[in-house]
């Protein structure tokens, strides 16, 4: 029973640090190899999606486990694509100073506003290809990282002073000048009850079947990936070196260190 509970667990977590661990290897090679990078993510976004269509009424473990890296394969794309410098927005130069509030979040929302509106879409689809299926752990996965990622990128908004933009790839340097590294006494409280919320709502519904089933299993998984954006939260403000968790991947030979995390704290390290 004990390995029913642990499993799940490790097994996302672990799948959360190598595919944030990938995402900024490939970042952090030369540009001249961003375009294939591009490619091959897009042909693993439609065996994803074929993947996605073809585990609907699969409840087996397997089912799960498969739905969790679906979920995280469809969610690794939008990150790649914005981090390449594919998808962004049509702002792509420094913020300009003295701006009031407002006029900071237009303008950050113009760096990434066609990142933003090609996920809402995606999510729409997932959620449609998802419709009615008794497996829907890839599209929980799909939208429990968006709604961390949002979550995120406004504590990174109205103040993050452990932000951390060391793995942000230097095409994208720009965007650190929309970043506000000055405590939020009001958001971030409020953004890291509804994260803990969330993780704490995810882990009882877990425990309402029994360990083993493909229920508790998705349930747990989910999880962990929110207890890990809780995590990502906490390391926005406190001196957390989460950064080390990826220095293996952080430095690709011949290129420049860069990167950012496709789970939901990935957008911390990002404008908004």
């Amino acid at each position: 029973m004990v390995v029913n509970l642990v499993l799940p667990l490790i097994f996302a977590a672990a799948i959360w640090w190598v595919s944030t661990g990938v995402v900024i290897w490939l970042i952090g090679l030369p540009e001249r190899t961003f375009k294939a990078t591009a490619l091959i993510a897009t042909l693993v976004l439609g065996a994803a999606t074929i993947m996605l269509l073809a585990l609907r009424d699969d409840v087996s473990l397997s089912g799960a486990y498969v739905g969790f890296l679906v979920g995280i394969a469809l969610w690794a794309w939008h990150e790649l694509m914005f981090l390449l410098g594919f998808l962004n927005g049509p702002r792509r130069s420094p913020c300009p100073p003295d701006l009031t509030t407002w006029d900071r979040f237009k303008a950050s929302s113009e760096t990434v506003i066609h990142h933003e509106l090609v996920i809402a879409a995606h999510a729409v689809v997932i959620v449609a290809l998802s419709w009615g299926a008794q497996n829907k752990v890839a599209a929980w996965t799909f939208l429990l990282l968006w709604g961390m990622r949002i979550s995120a990128k406004l504590v990174v908004f109205f103040g993050a002073p452990r932000l951390s933009d060391d793995f942000l790839p230097s095409h994208l340097n720009y965007l650190k000048t929309y970043f506000r590294k000055t405590a939020s006494k009001v958001f971030f409280p409020a953004a890291i009850m509804i994260v803990t919320s969330v993780a704490a709502v995810l882990a009882h519904r877990a425990s309402a079947f029994e360990l083993g089933t493909f229920e508790s299993l998705g349930f747990l998984m989910l999880a962990a990936l929110a207890t890990l954006a809780v995590f990502e939260h906490w390391a926005l403000a406190a001196p957390i070196p989460d950064a080390a968790l990826w220095s293996w991947a952080s430095q690709a030979p011949g290129g420049d260190a860069g990167g950012l995390n496709t789970r939901p704290s990935a957008s911390q390290k990002r404008a908004n």
